[in-house]
């Protein structure tokens, strides 16, 4: 990818363990980059399975999902899929992204609800159990996210509301004072 986000000649296939990420810029040079991969994959005796390999079309035009079909293999395509926890989309949106986050966030503070119910736990350490914990997972990789207004706003309520379940109410109603500010 170039910094204005456009898809590049040079880079075509990203690994990781046993996912292979594929970029091209046309339908035939899909074909033959994974025509490629299939005989490369073959010389050490790896096997590209059909039934677990997917394409996706990033465009901005309407079109037909439609299956294609190299050698033997039919390659079904996908709206979205999941990529190292992030999810990738044909409208390029993190929407989903976000959403998965937060309900991350929600199964790591309700499986550590004794801690943050606890009048044991001081507000201090509760608030550092809070920067520590839960807002890590629902920032994961958070440095590549471009946020809208509309996302912004959603890690807002999610955090005062989260807050708000942690702290309670106060003296002056549903009001959490920040920690960093004392």
């Amino acid at each position: 990818m170039e910094l204005r986000g456009n898809v590049t000649s040079r880079l075509k296939c990203v690994a990781y363990a046993d996912d292979i990420l594929l970029t091209t810029r046309t339908e035939q040079s899909l074909l033959d980059t994974f025509q490629k991969l299939k005989e490369i994959s073959a010389q050490y005796g790896l096997i590209v399975k059909g039934q677990k390999t997917k394409y996706l079309r990033c465009t901005r035009k309407n079109y037909r999902p439609e299956e294609l079909q190299i050698d033997s293999i039919y390659l079904e395509q996908v709206q979205s899929y999941i990529y190292l926890v992030s999810t990738v989309n044909s409208d390029n949106s993190l929407e989903e992204d976000i959403q998965y986050g937060i309900t991350l966030g929600n199964k790591a503070y309700y499986a550590n609800q004794f801690l943050f119910k606890s009048r044991l736990v001081s507000k201090k350490s509760k608030f550092k159990l809070y920067w520590s914990i839960i807002r890590p997972i629902v920032t994961y990789a958070f440095e590549v996210w471009v946020l809208k207004g509309t996302i912004k706003n959603k890690l807002m309520v999610f955090e005062r509301k989260l807050l708000r379940k942690i702290f309670g109410p106060t003296k002056r109603g549903w009001y959490v004072e920040n920690q960093n500010k004392q």
